[in-house]
């Protein structure tokens, strides 16, 4: 986080609204091109930025950023990216950490951040489910493949799948 993000978050704590509209301005575009990434529709990833404003608006005082407000924000809007497509009934198995993470608009800094601590929850899956799921997500192999590769049933590859987005869900928040 640089000098002058930490000088406007203190102005936002203290209900400066100006410094509010700056770091809208700031991070807005790129907040709405990773939530539109994610939800592949126009009008929810615009609700879901402005969601994140107006939330953070109304808890600018009790809000503490770590390591950075961008990495807390992109957090939290892909948190609610993944709400939308849950409850539109969007989901694509693998869609989540499939996501280009080389996004142009974000920053190499937040995505270093991102990346950290993704991996970090990656690595502390249970192992059998930690290897499936690296194999069905990050190296793109398909569920038969994986299948066929550790010796198990497709259905099987599945479940592992999605208790390893559970259980990152829950620690990554």
């Amino acid at each position: 986080m640089n000098k002058a993000e930490r000088q406007l978050i203190q102005l936002v704590k203290t209900g400066n609204e100006e410094a509010f509209r700056k770091l809208f301005y700031l991070y807005s575009d790129r907040f709405f091109t990773w939530a539109y990434r994610i939800t592949q529709s126009v009008s929810a990833a615009e609700d879901i930025v402005q969601d994140f404003f107006v939330r953070y608006w109304e808890k600018r005082e009790t809000l503490v950023f770590n390591p950075s407000f961008a990495a807390y924000a992109y957090r939290s809007i892909y948190n609610s990216s993944l709400n939308y497509i849950r409850d539109h009934e969007r989901f694509i198995y693998g869609f989540e950490l499939t996501i280009d993470l080389k996004d142009s608009d974000v920053e190499d800094e937040d995505l270093q951040e991102l990346q950290t601590i993704l991996m970090k929850a990656i690595n502390e899956l249970p192992e059998r489910c930690k290897k499936i799921f690296v194999m069905a997500t990050l190296e793109n192999k398909k569920y038969t493949e994986v299948a066929d590769l550790m010796g198990i049933s497709v259905n099987t590859v599945k479940v592992q799948v999605s208790k390893a987005y559970r259980i990152l869900k829950e620690k990554i928040g």
